[in-house]
C-alpha cells in the first residue's frame, strides 16, 4: 500500500522474507482498487502497536504478483496469511475485526 509502514513483499523477496524467518509473519495480500482492502491496512496499523514486537507484518500487492496468488492459492483479497517459522498456520478473507485479528496473532506468536 502507497505509504504503509509495512514491509512490502513480492515474488522477489517472499521466500527470504516471509519462509526464512523465525517467528510470526502476517501476510496482507491486498490490491489497490478494493476498498476492504484499505480498510484492513488500518486495522493492521492498529493491531501493529498492540502486538508483541517479534512479530513481522508486510504486504502484496496481488495486481503485481501473480505469482504469489497463484503459489498460495489466494482466491480474493484482501487475504491474510499467517506463517509461523515459515509454515502456513491460519488464513483469513475478508476484514476481520480487530479483535479476532488479535486473537488469532496471539495464539501463533
Amino acid at each position: 500500500m502507497t505509504g504503509s509502514p509495512f514491509a512490502a513483499f513480492d515474488q522477489n523477496n517472499f521466500d527470504a522474507e516471509v519462509l526464512a524467518q523465525r517467528g510470526l509473519v502476517l501476510v496482507d495480500f491486498w490490491s489497490e482498487a478494493c476498498a476492504p482492502c484499505r480498510q484492513l491496512g488500518r486495522l493492521l496499523g492498529q493491531l501493529s502497536e498492540e502486538i508483541p514486537s517479534g512479530v513481522r507484518i508486510g504486504t502484496v500487492n496481488a495486481d503485481d504478483n501473480p505469482s504469489l496468488i497463484d503459489r498460495f492459492g489466494v482466491r480474493g483479497v484482501p487475504t491474510l496469511l499467517f506463517f509461523k517459522d515459515g509454515i502456513e498456520v491460519a488464513r483469513r478473507t475478508g476484514v476481520d475485526r480487530r479483535q479476532v485479528l488479535k486473537k488469532l496473532v496471539e495464539t501463533h506468536a
